[in-house]
């Protein structure tokens, strides 16, 4: 599902807002963005609740 933001989706939202973001890690980078993409679909929701298996939810809480 895409949420509209103005004239794009979401991901193009995140892509253009963070198209500067350097972690020093290219994963961390896409790591930040998917977490981000994430929480903006599920507003109000707990990362645990974000996240369909245990192991993405331990991937977000260790990247915060």
């Amino acid at each position: 599902m895409s949420v509209s933001l103005g004239s794009g989706t979401t991901g193009e939202f995140i892509e253009k807002e963070f198209e500067s973001l350097d972690l020093k890690d290219k994963r961390l980078n896409q790591g930040a963005k998917i977490i981000l993409h994430t929480l903006q679909t599920k507003l109000g929701s707990c990362i645990r609740r974000l996240f369909s298996g245990f192991q993405e939810a331990r991937q977000a809480y260790d990247f915060f």
